[in-house]
């Protein structure tokens, strides 16, 4: 309980939030998935059985916070008085980065956490429907095998940590998550192909206000810069628009405009695509896979491929956007922000990244 307690001591508000998130809309429309009715008691429910069946600390944790962005992603729908929370699991992890740093957590302890808070819904889903199927799971996390392990034991403290009606009791398959646990502990370790590339992608994971522009500035040498801002900041300045936000709302409002910068950032693009004798940058948010998977697809063959991942909290990221606001009428609102981390999936070496490094 110990792991408990500190975070109620340390998370009053968070606690407060938690504890007011309701599943329901109403008493007459019901979570039949979350008869336990808010955020705060499924979470306790859930840290119970990572007692009962003595998980790792960090399996602990990640029941902890595996649910907290749903307290600023909660929506309701009065029309058909139902709630929905969209993509929270990204706004979970940016949130829980503070309290993981006040933690004696070691940073791959860190890390396995906002893995399994990204991929959580995967084998939640292969539990319940068998969607993703078994195989597809392996996959997904190969080189990366004991990830799967943790998640197992996760959804399995997730799934058993809530009331659930009567009509769906069927998803929830004890003896399959009990399985599947045993599984995963038989899956061998795969390692990745050593890569002797001369040349190297270097793409950028990362929200607004991340600190991607000074890691640039540090690591652009030799190097081509892709970078979708600079070309709407450069089109602007055509029109006399001469800071990001002015240039931004105007190229809204502009078809022509529009087009130029599509234009612009296309030919880039390209020519970033045909450069497989060049050190690349792509300096662009690349929260979702599909983003990665462009760049990666093309220089799989070509250059060792690294992921740069920044990991600042929300906390900072929201001082940070403020900040530059104010000093470079760059504007990102706390609503633009959470709807840009809930894209966010965690990046994994099955993608075809060779490395992975952390900016915090």
């Amino acid at each position: 309980m110990k792991i408990l307690n500190t975070f109620i001591k340390n998370n009053t508000d968070l606690v407060k939030d938690m504890k007011t998130c309701l599943y329901h809309y109403n008493k007459n429309n019901l979570n039949l998935h979350h008869l336990e009715s808010n955020v705060w008691t499924h979470t306790v429910m859930s840290y119970y059985n990572t007692i009962k069946y003595k998980y790792s600390d960090y399996v602990k944790w990640a029941i902890l916070l595996h649910d907290i962005g749903r307290t600023l992603t909660r929506k309701e729908n009065r029309l058909q008085e139902h709630v929905s929370f969209g993509d929270f699991e990204g706004v979970s992890i940016f949130l829980s980065i503070d309290i993981l740093n006040k933690t004696n957590l070691s940073n791959n302890e860190k890390i396995k956490i906002m893995k399994i808070i990204s991929y959580q819904y995967l084998v939640i889903n292969f539990i319940k429907y068998d969607k993703p199927t078994k195989n597809k799971l392996i996959n997904i996390f190969k080189y990366e095998e004991d990830i799967l392990q943790n998640l197992a034991q996760y959804v399995r403290c997730d799934l058993l940590g809530r009331k659930v009606d009567e009509s769906l009791i069927h998803l929830y398959d004890k003896t399959k998550m009990k399985d599947f646990i045993n599984y995963t502990k038989t899956i061998s370790t795969s390692k990745q192909d050593i890569k002797n590339n001369k040349y190297l992608i270097n793409i950028l994971v990362g929200p607004p206000c991340s600190k991607k522009s000074t890691w640039v500035k540090k690591h652009k040498k030799n190097a081509i810069i892709v970078n979708r801002d600079s070309c709407i900041e450069e089109i602007g300045k055509k029109y006399n628009k001469h800071n990001h936000d002015d240039a931004y709302y105007y190229i809204k409002s502009n078809k022509d405009a529009k087009i130029e910068i599509d234009t612009l950032y296309k030919k880039r693009k390209n020519y970033a695509k045909n450069s497989i004798n060049k050190n690349i940058i792509i300096d662009n948010p690349n929260l979702e896979l599909k983003s990665r998977k462009e760049w990666i697809d093309v220089f799989k063959d070509t250059h060792i491929i690294k992921v740069i991942l920044f990991l600042s909290s929300f906390n900072d990221l929201v001082k940070c956007c403020e900040k530059r606001g104010i000093e470079t009428n760059k504007n990102i609102t706390k609503k633009e922000l959470l709807n840009k981390l809930k894209t966010f999936t965690y990046p994994l070496l099955n993608e075809g990244i060779n490395f992975i490094n952390y900016e915090d």
